[in-house]
């Protein structure tokens, strides 16, 4: 089974208020501070210009193999094109692999040999690829249930049964089983749906960037916090309260996802893994 998400220990608050100070240690590129980010000038939530194209999709297995592409564009200058990297210890030695792909809308690794990945041709075409050899071949699975993010339109999704919008402008899509899903927004908000039909608002998180689920509980997240572009956040109860854990340093904050082991993140194309439910972060 992959999970998406761990819960922390410690007390869980909302976020919607002036947060007091907490010991949050941060990670950098080759290091690991012990100071902690400067404090926001203001809990508001500023408006978020997402940009589909900055955006990435990670997934890890339980037996550590790791997913993940950053989404790129289906039409115009892709350097990313199609590129899926895939590592099967945790991060600790990565493979890219070519899919054929422009864009890369959605991934999920199921074992170590097992991948699957949703993305759009160079025509924008949704083409939805299985390898059953951990990457070196790829061939198309039309009947593959993976929820992904509309290459065309930020306010809407597509599950099995269609599309269908949650009712924002979605920057980060989850899906929790075959059939229900969850999405941060960018005006803070997480919503869920159990069919596609109708979206419930399940809580907020000021300046969110990405969230997944494991279940309709359980949940983790990036949001911009005390000066961090990329603050770890965990949810026990749908998203309705959050609590920080540590700061990973960069921006953007572009996907983020769990395992048995522990979590993963990926902030400004590089990849970081946390053993602490997200306490501290580390580069594999």
């Amino acid at each position: 089974m992959i999970v998406d998400a761990v819960l922390v220990v410690g007390a869980v608050r909302h976020v919607n208020q002036t947060p007091p100070p907490v010991d949050i240690p941060v990670v950098r590129a080759g290091e690991t501070p012990e100071t902690p980010p400067s404090p926001s000038s203001t809990p508001e939530q500023p408006d978020f210009d997402f940009q589909p194209a900055r955006a990435a999709a990670v997934s890890v297995a339980n037996d550590d193999t790791l997913l993940y592409a950053l989404r790129g564009a289906c039409k115009g200058d892709n350097d990313n094109a199609g590129k899926v990297t895939v590592s099967t210890n945790g991060g600790a030695s990565t493979v890219t692999v070519q899919t054929g792909l422009e864009e890369i809308l959605a991934v999920s690794a199921v074992s170590r040999t097992e991948l699957r990945i949703v993305g759009a041709d160079d025509a924008c075409d949704v083409q939805r690829l299985r390898s059953s050899d951990g990457g070196d071949t790829w061939e198309t699975d039309p009947e593959d249930d993976l929820w992904y993010p509309d290459p065309t339109s930020t306010a809407t999704v597509v599950s099995p049964e269609g599309r269908t919008k949650p009712g924002c402008t979605v920057t980060s899509l989850s899906q929790v089983g075959d059939t229900f899903a969850r999405v941060s927004c960018a005006d803070g908000v997480i919503r869920g749906t159990g069919d596609g039909k109708k979206w419930l608002k399940l809580g907020r998180l000021d300046n969110v960037r990405v969230a997944s689920f494991t279940n309709f509980n359980a949940g983790v997240a990036l949001a911009v916090y005390q000066g961090c572009a990329a603050n770890a956040f965990t949810t026990r109860d749908s998203g309705r309260t959050w609590a920080p854990g540590g700061c990973i340093s960069g921006e953007p904050a572009q996907a983020i996802a769990a395992s048995d082991s522990g979590l993963v993140a990926i902030v400004d194309a590089q990849l970081y893994v946390s053993d602490d439910a997200g306490r501290k972060w580390r580069q594999p």
